[in-house]
């Protein structure tokens, strides 16, 4: 049971989605040029990093434990299978190279994946999941 009156979690997917697209847009690896990273698959793009919320393990205090689903695609089958790796890497690197920065997240460990999951369109297209520590505000 928790000490807190209350806390403001911030908008986990939101907060993600700005770092990972910031860490890919600064890399130079040719298969990472071009990437959109969103909460939705986006029409017309080539490369893509998709981040969905999924459920979580509760919270203790000022933190909360929850859980990002992420799927990579990419028209290459190189490219989708590097560029997933690279978003296992950043998910689990420390800032700067990474998003666990504290600000919100304290943790990071991708639990599964990536796996390439067959599917029906042009795509090539790998699966992870996150589990991911948040801090919040104490709601006052």
């Amino acid at each position: 049971m928790s000490n807190v009156a209350g806390v403001i979690f911030t908008d986990l997917p939101a907060v993600t989605i700005s770092k990972l697209q910031s860490l890919l847009d600064s890399r130079a690896e040719p298969f990472t040029e071009g990437v959109s990273v969103s909460n939705k698959a986006i029409e017309g793009e080539t490369r893509m990093v998709t981040v969905n919320l999924g459920t979580g393990t509760g919270t203790f205090n000022t933190l909360d434990d929850a859980t990002l689903r992420i799927n990579v695609r990419a028209l290459d089958e190189g490219d989708a299978a590097d560029l997933a790796l690279m978003v296992r890497a950043i998910f689990e690197a420390p800032a700067p190279l990474g998003i666990r920065d504290g600000d919100p997240i304290t943790a990071c460990r991708v639990s599964a994946g990536p796996v390439e999951v067959p599917n029906d369109t042009k795509f090539f297209q790998w699966y992870m999941v996150a589990n991911v520590t948040r801090r919040g505000i104490q709601f006052t």
